[in-house]
């Protein structure tokens, strides 16, 4: 039988993992990924692909995710260099209200799912990004 009332959901969905996994993207705000990072043990490098090195927070370093003249090829390729030269850093992406998408040859799912570590994807308001999931650590 047909269930005719709507359903209660959300409009977004919890990581149910304790921590992001590689080629596994997960939104969060940036005051919620220092709040959850804080909270795990142990120290991350964590670099932000954003489109200026102002918008990093105090100990994370800066890949950039624009550059004048600079196709788009070209910033695929800075990360891949990235990646190499810091194996077991995480990549957090910067598409917060207001910042410049990073700008790639390919979709940034793709690019994204070829990132062979923890990504977190940074927006300005966790619960209206529905592309990733959240990631939330349990309590």
């Amino acid at each position: 039988m047909r269930r005719r009332e709507p359903l209660d959901l959300d409009r977004t969905w919890r990581h149910s993992l304790p921590m992001p996994m590689p080629n596994r993207p997960v939104c969060i705000t940036l005051e919620e990924a220092e709040s959850q990072l804080e909270r795990l043990p142990g120290e991350r490098r964590i670099f932000l692909w954003t489109d200026a090195e102002r918008r990093c927070p105090p100990g994370w370093g800066f890949i950039a995710s624009v550059r004048q003249g600079i196709p788009p090829e070209g910033i695929e390729a800075e990360l891949i260099a990235w990646m190499e030269q810091y194996p077991d850093a995480w990549l957090a992406v910067d598409l917060r209200d207001g910042v410049v998408p990073p700008s790639t040859q390919n979709s940034l799912e793709i690019v994204l799912s070829k990132v062979d570590r923890p990504v977190l994807i940074l927006v300005s308001n966790s619960s209206d990004n529905e592309n990733w999931p959240q990631w939330v650590l349990p309590e």
